[in-house]
C-alpha cells in the first residue's frame, strides 16, 4: 500500500489495517532507490504475508538491505529473523534492545507477561537473530536516502524512532512512542518508564514531523505535528496523553 512517493505500508495486523498477520504491528518500507529498508518486522507468525505485500506493490524483497527495528517487543521484532533470511538483510536496533533480540531474552522483552495477558497466544515463539547496534542520533543510509535514529525510550528500553527529512518536511517512523491522537503506550512491564516517556514526548514534539507513521492504528500523512503537540500539551496540563 503506497502512502507517499517512496514509503509503503507492507504489514499491519488487527491493531492497524489488517493487511498481514493479526499479531503484526504496522511495517513500513522505505524505497531509497538502490536499496530498501523495512521499519519493524511484524510478529513473525506469517512473514510470508509481508513479503506478498511487497511483491504486490512491485517491490523486490531482495532489495531490502536493512531491517530497522524500533524496539524488541514480539509484534515488532519477532519477524526479523525470517525476513532477514528471506531478503538477505541486516537487522538493526538501538542498544540495549539489540542485545535482547540477539539473545532471544524473553524476560527482557516481557514475552511471558504478554502471553499471560493474552497479547500473544500460548503457542507464540520468538526467534532471535544477529542484530547490529544503533546509537542515538546515528545516521543510517538507505540507498539514496538516510534516516536518523531518534532515541525514544519510555515504552520500553532501547526504543527509538526513525526520522526521514524530505522536501515536504520530516517523516517520523514512530514505533510505539506516540500514536495518532497524541496517545502513548504505557504498559505494566519492567522497562516502561514514565519519566523517560515524558522526555520522549517533548523531544518528538520539538521535531515537528509533517508525517507521523506509528506502529499501530491510524497514521497522519499531513500535519503529523498536530498529534505530537496533543501529547505535549497533555503533559503541560499535568495529564497523561492517553
Amino acid at each position: 500500500m503506497r502512502l507517499l512517493e517512496n514509503i509503503y505500508l507492507v504489514g499491519s495486523g488487527d491493531s492497524g489495517f489488517s493487511i498481514s498477520d493479526p499479531l503484526d504491528c504496522s511495517v513500513y518500507l522505505l524505497n531509497g532507490g538502490s536499496e530498501y529498508a523495512l521499519i519493524d518486522a511484524g510478529a513473525g507468525t506469517e512473514p510470508e504475508g509481508i513479503l506478498r505485500n511487497l511483491r504486490a506493490d512491485g517491490l523486490d524483497p531482495k532489495k531490502v538491505g536493512k531491517i530497522l527495528l524500533t524496539h524488541a517487543h514480539g509484534d515488532h521484532a519477532g519477524g526479523a529473523a525470517a525476513l532477514a533470511r528471506a531478503c538477505d538483510a541486516q537487522v538493526y536496533a538501538m542498544t540495549p534492545a539489540d542485545s535482547f533480540i540477539a539473545r532471544g531474552d524473553l524476560q527482557a522483552i516481557s514475552l511471558q507477561s504478554a502471553i499471560d495477558a493474552g497479547v500473544y497466544p500460548p503457542c507464540y515463539r520468538f526467534e532471535s537473530c544477529p542484530v547490529q547496534p544503533l546509537q542515538p542520533e546515528q545516521t543510517i543510509p538507505v540507498g539514496e536516502c538516510s534516516l536518523r535514529v531518534i532515541p525514544a525510550e519510555g515504552h520500553s528500553a532501547g526504543h527509538c524512532c526513525y526520522c526521514l527529512d524530505t522536501p515536504r518536511g520530516k517523516v517520523l517512523f514512530a514505533g510505539d512512542a506516540i500514536q495518532w491522537g497524541g496517545k502513548i503506550a504505557l504498559q505494566a512491564i519492567w522497562d516502561c518508564n514514565l519519566q523517560s516517556y515524558m522526555d520522549t514526548v517533548k523531544r518528538l514534539a520539538e521535531l515537528r514531523p509533517e508525517v507521523l507513521l506509528p506502529a499501530h492504528g491510524a497514521f497522519a500523512l499531513r500535519r503529523g505535528w498536530h498529534h505530537t503537540d496533543l501529547a505535549a500539551e497533555a503533559l503541560q496540563r499535568l495529564q497523561l496523553p492517553c
